[in-house]
């Protein structure tokens, strides 16, 4: 039993030293470098369908007019000339039109995100529209970009005495363009 007794012995001890050497610790110091790029996102719609009422459109040659078959009385003496069977009474000169041009505005159409930039530049430039189409315009041209998104207007004149508007479709094509510094 000696030896029973001494070999529990033994195993105790051998037990204790193991124990001792796993409770050991080892530290390292690490440096993590993170090289974060300028990020520049453009959201834009790629397809619009600008659908007006007739009501709608008349009001943008006469203000006084409210729905697509509006009445107007003309008060003013009118001169006119008979020429080859037909009574010419120069009415256009007479309507109460605010011009021969419609100007759209696609509010909030595009928008701009950024990171690493303090600054940003948008612009639009015409890619084929219609003859009727001008005065093509972007707003904000410029701004503070950061991780929440700025949005931004496309405008555009509309020649309502162009021939564009016989088939009644007029299509504006642009491409925006937005960089950062």
């Amino acid at each position: 039993m000696n030896f029973l007794k001494k070999s529990v012995l033994v195993a105790g001890l051998a037990t204790g030293f193991i124990t001792a050497t796993s409770s050991q610790a080892a530290t390292l110091d690490v440096d993590v470098d993170v090289t974060i790029p300028d990020v520049l996102i453009l959201y834009a719609y790629t397809d619009i369908d600008l659908d007006f009422a007739a009501g709608e459109f008349a009001a943008l040659l006469d203000s006084n007019c409210t729905s697509e078959d509006c009445s107007s009385a003309i008060t003013a003496a009118e001169s006119g000339s008979i020429a080859s069977g037909a009574v010419d009474l120069d009415i256009d000169s007479d309507l109460s039109a605010t011009g021969t041009t419609a100007s759209i505005n696609i509010q909030n159409s595009w928008a701009v995100r950024a990171l690493g930039y303090g600054t940003f530049n948008a612009s639009v430039a015409d890619n084929g529209s219609e003859s009727a189409v001008s005065n093509l315009d972007i707003s904000p041209a410029s701004g503070t970009p950061s991780m929440a998104a700025t949005t931004g207007d496309v405008s555009f004149d509309v020649d309502l005495t162009s021939s564009d508007l016989d088939d009644g479709l007029l299509e504006a094509n642009y491409t925006i363009t937005v960089t950062g510094s």
